[in-house]
């Protein structure tokens, strides 16, 4: 709690510690004044502005200011700032905050622009330590946290915890106990490892006050005696007199009377000692409340009668010194008024001298500008003679040219309407060309894929099924009943591919050729769904494969129920050809709003198969690409379907996809709109 005093005087004393113009002779440096030119006087300024603010604070602000308007002559924008720190110090002591403020705030606008950090930090520092003088505690909170990151970031350590610890003063006078037990706590390593043991001191004071105002007693006198400990290794008389009064505190709260009895009488030793009047009246103070508490009441009255003396004392030495401050303040003002008089009246001299000056040169120049002038504008008319006759003659010429000139432009924009409509004639072609080109190689692609599919597709299930025909044919009577039956079951699953594959040829040949009429009616997509699972019952039976129609019973699409069922079909075929045996094909549908609000059906036709690797998925709706997988039975596929699927789709406005993930099965949803 005390350590406040210490540090307002620490760190005004601490500004600018390695200046090269520290020295606190002021009767040197008042002679050197005196021999310095008007540069090197700046400096000598700032040092007894500095040295004078605990000697005479008024003195000390005349040296600031004088330093401040000789370091904006000559542009020194570092050295303004520092005068006006050293005008804000001076203030300060002679109590005259609000000045102390403004001086502080122009120095803080000037160190931000020529980004000085360390000299912001000090200004910050300074500006917390009025506020809080002035009780505006949450200001100067705000100026001691500025200040306090970036010393921080200057790596000055030692700066950083004093700043740290005015906080936690100004918490601990608010009342935030825990927050000001965290700031101190926080910085005490770094006192510890440091040679500030006067610091330090005060620190472990302030912690142990701290849990005290917490009733956390132990850790109070834990605290306190390791602060009485150092103060006992320094020797210092006002550091014992303050942690021994604390300590006696602490007693007495505890109600340990014989203690604090005698940590009282040493606090009242020590203060006696150091002849410091506020210690004395502190440890008068505490033993009248002492005695007090033990119910002796006559030398408890004793001891507040003296502790009312010296209050007294205290405040008549109080208001003395306010007499004399408020009289050397009159006499700083009355000074610096003089001052500014005789400034002013020399400025208003020197401004006369110098008007007379310009004056003078003024009419010099005036007169040689006046004959020039005439000399100019003699030699201009001569010239402006010769000049209109020139001009006559070629305006005359450059009229002859422009009427060709004109002639000429006329022929070239003619010229340039006709390029512009041939070039555009010319991109017209270009873009038929390249359309019909791109419509080519489209139906060129179409026409290979449809050949392949003839060529190698359709033509293997013909190949099984001539092959077991035959065996069958020839080797019939020689077959048991059980290879009969599974060679006729691969003649007909032969047959069936063979049909579906020839059934997606023939529709997709109608599609490209436009031959597919487009009926849509409003159906009910349940019982369509229905009748393609029917259709394809066996093939999934033959798996072991689960077909389930989730789609609602109730749900209407306006649809062609034809190329319904051709999706349909074709999306659960391929479900079933790459489910493994036992495993479920599910058909789904949700309704969804598109980003224009269009409401659309979705349905999907889910499997629990092989799924589809990333490189082919991009492949399945082209028809440019060719890309077949072997089923899980080892099965063959064209692609052909998911190709027509997706024309049947876009054909009802909506689109399709795939979501798989290899090994995980696939997932194919296609949308249609709700009409």
């Amino acid at each position: 709690m005390y350590i406040k005093y210490f540090l307002s005087f620490l760190l005004c004393f601490s500004i600018f510690i390695n200046s090269a113009f520290a020295d606190n002779n002021i009767d040197s440096l008042e002679r050197q004044l005196a021999l310095s030119d008007e540069l090197s006087k700046i400096d000598v300024l700032l040092a007894l502005s500095k040295a004078y603010w605990s000697v005479s604070p008024s003195k000390g602000l005349l040296y600031s200011d004088e330093a401040v308007i000789l370091a904006k002559k000559h542009n020194s924008k570092y050295k303004e700032a520092k005068a006006l720190l050293y005008g804000g110090v001076n203030a300060y002591y002679l109590g005259d905050y609000e000045k102390s403020i403004k001086y502080y705030q122009k120095s803080l606008v000037i160190a931000k622009e020529i980004h000085d950090i360390r000299l912001l930090a000090y200004n910050l520092n300074n500006l917390g330590m009025v506020n809080s003088y002035l009780k505006n505690y949450k200001k100067a909170i705000n100026n001691y946290s500025e200040s306090s990151l970036i010393m921080k970031e200057l790596g000055d350590e030692i700066e950083y915890a004093k700043i740290i610890n005015n906080i936690g003063e100004l918490n601990m006078i608010l009342g935030n106990y825990d927050e000001a037990l965290a700031n101190n706590l926080s910085i005490l390593k770094i006192i510890e490892k440091s040679d500030e043991q006067n610091l330090l001191l005060w620190l472990l004071n302030d912690i142990g006050c701290i849990y005290s105002k917490k009733k956390n007693y132990e850790k109070a006198l834990y605290y306190l005696f390791k602060s009485l400990k150092i103060s006992n290794e320094i020797d210092d008389n006002v550091g014992k007199t303050k942690v021994l009064n604390r300590i006696g505190v602490v007693f007495l709260k505890q109600k340990n009377y014989k203690k604090a009895k005698e940590y009282f009488y040493k606090g009242l030793e020590f203060a006696k000692k150091s002849d410091t009047k506020e210690n004395i009246k502190e440890s008068y103070k505490n033993l009248s409340d002492y005695y007090a508490e033990i119910n002796n009441y006559k030398k408890s009255l004793d001891y507040y009668k003296l502790y009312k003396q010296v209050s007294d004392s205290i405040l008549s030495e109080n208001k003395i010194n306010k007499i004399v401050e408020m009289q050397t303040r009159y006499e700083s003002e009355s000074k610096e008024k003089e001052n500014n008089l005789l400034r002013k009246k020399n400025e208003v001299k020197e401004l006369l001298i110098e008007k007379q000056t310009y004056l003078r040169n003024f009419l010099i120049v005036l007169f040689v500008l006046s004959m020039l002038l005439i000399v100019f504008i003699y030699n201009r008319l001569s010239i402006k003679r010769k000049i209109s006759r020139e001009l006559e003659e070629k305006n005359n010429l450059i009229t002859a040219q422009k009427n060709k000139l004109a002639e000429t432009l006329r022929i070239l924009q003619e010229t340039n309407i006709e390029l512009v409509h041939q070039k555009r004639e010319i991109q017209s072609t270009a873009e038929k060309l390249t359309t019909t080109n791109e419509k080519l190689q489209e139906l060129n692609a179409t026409k290979n894929r449809f050949f392949s599919i003839i060529a190698h597709d359709l033509k293997s299930p013909f190949n099984a099924m001539i092959g077991f025909s035959e065996l069958l044919i020839s080797q019939f009577d020689e077959l048991d009943i059980s290879t009969q039956k599974n060679s006729i079951s691969i003649l007909s699953q032969s047959i069936q591919n063979a049909y579906r594959l020839l059934e997606n040829l023939l529709t997709w040949s109608r599609s490209q050729m436009g031959n597919i009429s487009f009926k849509p009616e409003e159906e009910n997509i349940n019982l369509l769904t229905n009748e393609a699972i029917k259709m394809l019952s066996q093939l999934a039976k033959n798996k072991k494969i689960s077909l389930l129609n989730k789609i609602p019973v109730d749900l209407f699409v306006f649809v062609d129920s034809n190329m319904f069922s051709t999706i349909i079909r074709n999306l659960i075929s391929n479900a079933i050809k790459f489910t493994p045996k036992g495993g479920v094909i599910e058909v789904n549908s949700q309704l969804v709003n598109n980003k224009n609000k269009e409401k659309y059906v979705e349905i999907s036709i889910k499997d629990n198969g092989i799924g589809i690797a990333p490189e082919i998925q991009s492949k399945l709706f082209n028809i440019t690409e060719s890309h077949s997988t072997q089923g899980t039975e080892k099965e063959k596929g064209t692609g052909l379907g998911l190709i027509i699927c997706k024309e049947f789709v876009e054909k009802h406005g909506g689109k399709i996809w795939v979501e798989s993930e290899k090994g995980k099965g696939s997932k194919f949803v296609f949308t249609l709109p709700m009409i």
